[in-house]
């Protein structure tokens, strides 16, 4: 029987935390000392703050859709390419709900302890979701 990767336990936290929302697999999935070395403004570091940005998310992006691009491991490190899509009809960091549909692209990179994402830093593409939701021209 075949051992599961960190890359698997990686598309398995987009699938479901990420794209469906399954914010109950969070403890689970998410060392308790998790370190998120990229928190934007007004979000919060550690565990906690995974569960805030993602209900946030899906609470300003209706019918969400995460397609992972690239997923690439190598020993403990897991580097995703993402592209998540949806419908902006939620506040999202202050950014009035725009009704049109958006999409952004992200990089992550996260460290796995004891089975579970314990560091993560992240490069996303907000300029281009602030052009589409009409918060910049």
């Amino acid at each position: 029987m075949r051992q599961e990767s960190h890359a698997d336990h990686m598309r398995y936290f987009v699938e479901q935390v990420q794209e469906k929302g399954h914010l109950d697999l969070i403890d689970e999935l998410v060392h308790p000392g998790f370190r998120n070395h990229t928190v934007a403004p007004g979000q919060r570091d550690g565990r906690d703050g995974v569960g805030e940005t993602m209900a946030a998310m899906h609470e300003a992006l209706s019918d969400l859709r995460v397609e992972v691009l690239h997923c690439v491991a190598d020993g403990d490190l897991v580097a995703t390419h993402k592209v998540f899509r949806g419908r902006h009809t939620g506040s999202w960091f202050g950014i009035p709900p725009s009704g049109k549909r958006v999409e952004f692209r992200a990089m992550d990179l996260v460290r796995y302890q004891d089975g579970q994402i314990f560091e993560h830093w992240a490069v996303a593409d907000g300029m281009s979701l602030l052009r589409q939701t009409g918060a910049l021209p």
